[in-house]
């Protein structure tokens, strides 16, 4: 593209050798392609539904049948001490389970009944045949829009 310019003089106290590169800049940054910036929203791809996630990325709905702390109590509403914490525990209708060490806000903020999106994140690898456990889903509660990350098992295939 060719500009020509007929500027004679000062331009807004600008001599011609200042403001041609100035107005050049300008000009040019029109035409960039803007920069990303961390707060504009991206859209993200829509989740592969399936009924039974299998591989990294899948999804599937499923409605909350139980929660509780790994050891079967009450899920606390409020983070309990280092030293009380049970860790957390959901059961789905299909049987499906989600189990950690740690309390999770997020499931404790669930109620049964509550229709959720569980998507596998990460399979363990070199597991001995038929040992299915370590599977991490992320879950996203369709009601408070919070999720939580869990495995299925406590233990990953081929531990205790």
């Amino acid at each position: 593209m060719q500009v020509v310019f007929c500027l004679g003089g000062d331009v807004f106290g600008l001599s011609r050798v200042a403001f041609v590169p100035l107005l050049m800049i300008a000009t040019c940054s029109q035409n960039e392609t803007p920069a990303t910036d961390v707060a504009t929203p991206v859209a993200a791809a829509a989740p592969v539904m399936v009924d039974n996630p299998s591989k990294v990325g899948e999804c599937a709905e499923r409605t909350i049948a139980s929660i509780s702390t790994r050891m079967n109590d009450r899920l606390p509403a409020r983070q309990p001490k280092p030293a009380k914490d049970g860790g957390s525990f959901v059961q789905y209708t299909n049987k499906t389970t989600q189990v950690s060490y740690e309390w999770s806000a997020a499931l404790a903020h669930s109620n049964v009944g509550d229709r959720v999106r569980i998507c596998l994140v990460s399979i363990p690898k070199d597991c001995p045949p038929g040992d299915d456990r370590g599977r991490v889903y992320e879950t996203t509660n369709l009601r408070t829009n919070e999720a939580w990350t869990m495995p299925d098992d406590p233990h990953t295939c081929g531990g205790a």
